[in-house]
This record gives structure tokens, sequence and C-alpha cells, in this order.
């Protein structure tokens, strides 16, 4: 047979697995918040707050191969939040071109979110298959 956990020590399991990725995520989404925000108070700032917060944490868990300990985990963490700032804000310049100002904010975040998930799962496959 097989052995069945609580509900609770599973819950405490998720809460505490990977929990130096999201507190980290959680403190750069809000520095990132307050910077964007005190130059461009426009909804920006939100969405690549969420994008670190939210995704950074989620890509980490779900598809990156390696699980690394805390302080690892944390500077990995901070690497892909710089990243990702670095995506969105290149995104934002680019899509300022092409689309229309109310969904420059959408659109550099739906492409931040696209190639994050793009980069994390090549990586993936990349070391699954060596």
């Amino acid at each position: 047979m097989f052995e069945r956990s609580s509900l609770g020590s599973q819950l405490k399991q998720d809460l505490l697995n990977n929990l130096s990725v999201s507190i980290t995520a959680a403190v750069l989404a809000v520095l990132a918040l307050a910077a964007l925000t005190a130059t461009d108070p426009v909804g920006g700032a939100l969405f690549l707050a969420v994008n670190i917060a939210v995704f950074i944490p989620y890509a980490y868990e779900a598809y990156w191969p390696v699980e690394y300990d805390s302080l690892p985990a944390a500077v990995w963490t901070v690497s892909a939040a710089l990243i990702t700032a670095g995506l969105y804000i290149g995104f934002h310049v680019l899509f300022e071109q092409f689309v229309s100002p109310e969904f420059v904010e959408v659109a550099a975040f739906i492409g931040t979110v696209g190639v994050q998930y793009g980069i994390t799962a090549l990586y993936a496959s990349v070391r699954n298959t060596t």
C-alpha cells in the first residue's frame, strides 16, 4: 500500500518548499513596484511586479530542473528578476512603436512571460537530454 500524508502536512510542505525563492521574488517585486511607480505612475509597474512575484517562483518550481539550497536559489531568483526586468523594459520600448498606447504594458507582459517560459523550458529540455 502507499502512505498518505495529511492535507495539513502537504500544505506545509508546499509552502516551505522553495521558500527562499518565494520570499526573494516577493521582496524584489515590491522593490520593482516602488521604483517604477516613482518614475512612471501608469500601470506598467504592476505588470512587472506580478511577473516577478508570481511567474518566477512558478517557473522555478515547475520547470527548472535543478533545485538549489536557500542562498543559491535566492541568487537564481535575483538573476531571473533582473533578466525579467530587462525583457519587460525591452518589450515595452519595442511595443511602443507598434502597439496602441493603452495595450503596451499588456503586450510587454505577455511577451516577457512567453520568453521566460520559453527559455526555462528550453534549458530544462537541454539539461534533461544531456
